[in-house]
């Protein structure tokens, strides 16, 4: 799959444009993109997805997914190529002036595919049916996608982050439609864990990205492609640390190599309880040992 850049554009050839945030490529998400690929494929022409980057100056809200992951799944899900717009660029266009200068005199799109809810253009003044008439008049075709449900329960990013933030991370896979986790390098820590007999490793949210709730969590570990358990707290550390930042921090069991500057993939399950501050390291490394009992039983019942 392709990056698309400036100097790629304008396209010489036709599109098909799928056009959206596309934050998690949810469920809904992967209807939109296999429906754009399908009509791609039976008018041989590449299909190409319109989105914004990950910077903390897009950030009306905290980003699901990475860059990296977006650019993963889309690829998954039929794109073959991938423009990551500045959302500053755009922001001010009334909905004309963003569908002529960016989607027929830059991609010459042939089709454009969007949700239901696709809004753009400035103060979010352009709906689907706005994109349609416009797009009707110079000659190209819109296909706007309905709501995709799951248990009569409507799929969106914005439900899919209250969810993570509220430490539901089942429901919130569910609407995914894979296990929610996200990749991240290890960075130096204290060594608290391994002085309590609990080794771990530290990996720091970037600033745009969605934390999930407080607290501890039953996980899976993903290095070298071979999987780990583990229990992942999420949080500022309050027994051990005053400064708070936020930090995933995990135990990996049966696991004790050196992950300095390496990425690991988290996957999170189930929140065995909430972030706590404990008087002791003795109570700190009780409370450790317990939720790895948890974790153990956990997976042993739900793997």
């Amino acid at each position: 799959m392709k990056i698309i850049t400036v100097r790629d554009l304008p396209f010489e050839g036709e599109c098909v444009v799928s056009i959206g945030n596309f934050d998690g490529v949810h469920l809904g998400h992967a209807s939109l993109l296999e429906k754009a690929s399908e009509i791609a494929k039976e008018n041989k022409l590449p299909m190409v997805v319109f989105t914004f980057e990950d910077t903390p100056k897009n950030n009306r809200s905290k980003h699901i997914t990475r860059s990296s992951d977006k650019l993963r799944l889309l690829e998954v899900h039929g794109a073959d190529g991938v423009y990551f717009e500045d959302f500053d660029a755009c922001r001010n266009m009334t909905p004309r002036e963003f569908i002529k200068s960016t989607l027929i005199d830059r991609f010459n799109a042939n089709t454009v595919v969007c949700g239901y809810d696709y809004r753009f253009g400035v103060n979010r003044s352009g709906d689907a049916g706005v994109l349609f008439r416009i797009l009707e008049e110079y000659g190209r075709k819109t296909v706007i996608i309905p709501p995709v449900k799951v248990n009569g329960v409507v799929i969106s990013s914005t439900l899919i982050r209250q969810y993570i933030k509220d430490g539901e991370i089942n429901k919130a896979s569910e609407l995914l439609g894979r296990r929610y986790s996200f990749n991240l390098p290890v960075v130096e820590g204290r060594h608290i864990g391994r002085r309590i007999g609990f080794p771990t490793i530290n990996q720091r949210f970037p600033e745009y990205q969605l934390v999930p709730a407080y607290g501890v969590y039953a996980c899976l570990c993903e290095i070298g492609g071979v999987f780990y358990k583990g229990v992942s707290n999420i949080g500022v550390k309050p027994t051990v640390s005053d400064t708070n930042e936020v930090i995933c921090e995990t135990h990996i069991l049966d696991f004790n190599e050196d992950m300095y500057r390496r990425d690991v993939r988290i996957f999170l399950f189930s929140k065995l309880r909430d972030e706590k501050k404990f008087d002791s390291l003795e109570e700190l490394k009780n409370a450790v040992a317990n939720d790895v009992r948890m974790t153990k039983n956990y997976f042993s019942a739900n793997l």
